[in-house]
């Protein structure tokens, strides 16, 4: 688990103490079982209705992981490494070992553009294909990001569908109860209405974004191994391709001992300047 992760828990668990001790006469005063029923449950209902039962599971089983911080579905460097390897192979024209290079790859972006080259495509019909393909890896963290948008916008309806059921059943009770009992029903009934709001600011709101960064941090990745195969296509120089690279920004190693050995290892990705044939 990450630290900023911990640190984020922390904070979480030293606000609900502070929460709790403001009054300390009512140490459960913040408890509301039946109003956090009606909140998650209502909440998770509603998104089974919008979206497929499945996606749902899908969604809360690695809810866990996304509140980690899972690694990326990528690995930037190695992938930016192995298209200049493939770059090179196709300039000097060594096919056959670019199949076999090919093959040790594993995103599939990077396989299917290769094959895309090999197989003489248009460059039209690869930016195309290549595109559905960049969209096809995407859409599981932007349809997740979308239900978890989703359940910020129903937990606070179902917070207020809570409290209304509170206070109607304190009106039906009105005559019949003193002021004390009065205002511990309101109080009850107000829970769930925080409930929703703590479940749409704090939780589903904040994964949300985290989902969308990660998205827009993926989809940057593969529009740049896409602008890499198409100057592979025309044959450009494995040394352009890795300035724009370059310029798109080198990913950083996840270990910090591979992260201080960076520079050196990116310089030295191809024996260009030696090896490459004109």
């Amino acid at each position: 688990m990450r630290f900023l992760t911990i640190f984020n828990l922390t904070l979480l668990l030293l606000l609900a103490a502070v929460l709790m001790l403001i009054s300390p006469q009512h140490l459960f005063a913040l408890v509301n079982i039946p109003g956090l029923l009606v909140v998650v449950g209502g909440t998770l209902c509603a998104l089974m209705l919008s979206k497929p039962q499945h996606k749902v599971v899908q969604l809360l089983r690695h809810l866990p992981a996304t509140i980690k911080g899972q690694p990326a579905e990528y690995n930037g460097r190695a992938e930016f490494k192995q298209l200049l390897r493939c770059a090179h192979l196709y300039r000097s024209s060594q096919l056959r070992t670019l199949e076999k290079e090919v093959k040790l790859a594993q995103q599939q972006v990077l396989i299917k553009g290769v094959q895309l080259v090999l197989d003489r495509c248009s460059l039209n019909d690869i930016k195309q294909i290549l595109g559905k393909e960049r969209d096809r890896l995407l859409a599981p963290n932007q349809e997740k990001a979308q239900m978890c948008r989703l359940m910020s916008s129903y937990a606070p309806a179902f917070g207020m569908l809570g409290t209304l059921l509170g206070m109607i059943h304190m009106l039906y009770g009105l005559g019949d109860v003193g002021l004390g009992q009065i205002g511990e029903t309101m109080g009850f009934a107000m829970l769930t209405t925080l409930y929703g709001l703590v479940l749409a600011n704090l939780i589903c709101k904040p994964l949300a974004i985290k989902l969308e960064r990660r998205t827009v941090e993926h989809a940057a990745h593969l529009n740049t191994l896409i602008e890499g195969l198409m100057m592979m296509h025309e044959k450009k120089h494995p040394m352009l391709i890795r300035d724009m690279l370059e310029a798109h920004g080198v990913p950083a190693d996840d270990a910090p001992k591979a992260a201080q050995k960076a520079p050196s290892k990116w310089a030295k990705l191809l024996p260009l300047a030696a090896t490459h044939v004109d």
